[in-house]
């Protein structure tokens, strides 16, 4: 009698595994997609600072403010290539502090980055990422 019972019961549930898989399939992919939106926007942020710091550096290494300009917006760029970050627009703030020995340079750089390619998810098309740094200016180096 127990041996039909348990036989009944298991033919009654024969299928619900792959039931339950149609239904868990959606809310698996979301949450991958959920995880990689996380990650490109981790990333982002952290190419955002690395060309910040480049910019900062470079800048400190050049004796006027033009050639600061052009050294910083120079290595930004480079940086966001190096790390493959589409950055439509970015804007870059630098403030020199007159590029004296001991005076201290800060980068910031503002990025609009793409996440209109992650589909299934509702994202906004693109999200602003930044980062900021700063160098200071060698103290032993000679005066223009």
């Amino acid at each position: 009698m127990l041996r039909h019972r348990i036989r009944h019961r298991r033919r009654e549930e024969w299928g619900s595994a792959a039931v339950e898989l149609c239904l868990l399939t959606p809310l698996l992919i979301a949450l991958a997609l959920l995880i990689v939106l996380a990650h490109r926007l981790t990333t982002a942020a952290q190419a955002a600072d690395t060309a910040a710091h480049a910019a900062a550096r470079a800048a400190t290494l050049e004796r006027t403010s033009q050639a600061a300009r052009a050294a910083a917006e120079q290595a930004a760029a480079e940086t966001l290539r190096t790390h493959n970050l589409s950055c439509h627009e970015h804007a870059l703030t630098l403030r020199t502090g007159g590029l004296e020995p001991g005076a201290t340079v800060t980068a910031e750089l503002v990025c609009r980055t793409e996440l209109a390619d992650l589909a299934g998810l509702g994202v906004p098309g693109s999200r602003e990422v930044s980062g900021e740094a700063s160098a200071v200016v060698d103290v032993y180096r000679g005066r223009p």
